[in-house]
């Protein structure tokens, strides 16, 4: 019985996420073209596919080898199509499978922080807005960047209102919900919800507060009398 187990091969199982679904093999080293077929993209030559490193991507072409005893959280991302596009994010070099990327993607896969504004240098340093997209393969290479925004974009009783990114009062929050406020006449109970650090609570008259996008504020006016 021992000479028999001792004889038995050592399979170890190696996995990588394709499209977000995790795919396992046994072979430490696969090509481009297993990678897809593996995960059910067939026939392999009709996809694009696009490994997610660290805050920068890259084609994998149908016979390149992968070594994945190199890469443990390997992640692959499929497009159908043909024609790889070449961007920057950050001055790191990416490429991607599809002629537009959302700013969601740019956030997520380039470990951005939501707090930061993107910018579109080719644009004139236009904004990118936070639910909008890029689009790619134009005259030259798309150039995005980071950094910390000027404004933020809060809900007051269910509207967005893009705000300076600074603390804000009290009486500021209040007049954002009632623009006619009257504080000696009416009361303003103001909650909020998705904070910085996830913080939820009470503001009452004489604080400010920190505010981020997505952050949620909820004001309630009742008469004083």
């Amino acid at each position: 019985m021992r000479d028999k187990e001792a004889s038995m091969p050592d399979v170890t199982n190696f996995t990588y996420k394709l499209d977000g679904r995790v795919v396992a093999t046994n072979d430490p080293i696969i090509s481009g073209r297993e990678v897809r077929a593996l995960g059910g993209l067939d026939p392999a030559s009709d996809y694009i596919l696009i490994q997610i490193a660290d805050r920068t991507s890259r084609s994998i072409g149908l016979e390149e080898a992968i070594d994945l005893r190199e890469m443990p959280d390997c992640e692959f991302l499929s497009f159908a199509g043909d024609r790889a596009f070449s961007f920057t994010i950050n001055e790191r070099g990416w490429e991607w499978g599809s002629a537009t990327i959302s700013a969601a993607d740019i956030y997520r896969y380039a470990s951005i922080d939501e707090d930061l504004e993107l910018i579109l240098d080719s644009a004139g340093d236009t904004v990118i807005p936070a639910d909008g997209a890029v689009t790619l393969g134009g005259q030259g290479v798309e150039r995005i960047r980071s950094h910390e925004a000027k404004t933020v974009v809060i809900k007051v009783n269910g509207r967005s209102r893009t705000v300076p990114r600074r603390k804000h009062s009290y009486r500021e929050i209040a007049l954002l919900a009632y623009p006619d406020a009257n504080f000696e006449k009416f009361k303003y109970t103001i909650t909020y919800l998705k904070g910085v650090h996830g913080a939820e609570g009470d503001l009452v008259e004489g604080e400010n507060i920190e505010v981020k996008n997505g952050m949620v504020f909820n004001v309630r006016r009742s008469d004083k009398s």
